[in-house]
């Protein structure tokens, strides 16, 4: 979920042990899967729902820059499905500086099954298949503006990785809409 009612701020997170993580299940109604060829244009439709891109086109573009291939993608993207149609999608990929580091990436949900409770089941799933494909820790970029997202990503241990003064203005902002402090989560800062 989109807050465009604040300031734009590029933000990081990490997660330094992926062993105990929660575990939400999907509920029955639901499935899920993953990446097939073909489903490109559903991660276009669902990102684009989600608020990422204002057009097709852009989609495929976005896709194409983080994806250029489809390496990888059927082992680690996943698509969750209401009636075998893909409605939400997370890929827990790895760094782009140190494979061994995972990261859980391009999390998005169909703005029609925003808000019903399934971003836990989706992140959990991500977060389990890091785990599998053997990574110990992980790390994700987010915004201000998702600071809905980042109250499901601090249950499975995300903290703020704080680089420079305006993230440090960005954790606040984002602390302030969602009324915790997120801040406090750092290691060795309380």
């Amino acid at each position: 979920m989109w807050d465009s009612t604040v300031p734009m701020i590029g933000l990081a997170m990490r997660c330094d042990d992926l062993e105990n993580l929660p575990v939400f299940a999907l509920p029955e109604r639901y499935g899920w899967r993953y990446f097939a060829p073909g489903d490109v244009d559903h991660w276009v439709r669902i990102e684009r729902s989600a608020g990422e891109f204002d057009s097709d086109e852009a989609g495929v573009r976005g896709f194409r820059k983080y994806y250029p291939t489809d390496d990888f993608l059927g082992e680690r993207m996943i698509f969750l499905t209401d009636g075998g149609v893909p409605f939400a999608t997370a890929t827990a990929w790895f760094g782009d500086d140190d494979r061994a580091v995972g990261r859980l990436h391009w999390v998005g949900m169909d703005e029609a099954h925003q808000g019903q409770g399934l971003s836990k089941p989706l992140v959990s799933l991500a977060m389990q298949r890091l785990r599998a494909l053997g990574h110990r820790t992980a790390y994700l970029t987010t915004q201000t503006a998702s600071w809905v997202a980042i109250k499901v990503y601090r249950q499975f241990g995300f903290y703020p990785d704080v680089r420079n003064a305006e993230e440090l203005r960005g954790w606040e902002i984002a602390s302030q809409c969602a009324g915790i402090d997120f801040l406090q989560d750092i290691p060795g800062r309380r």
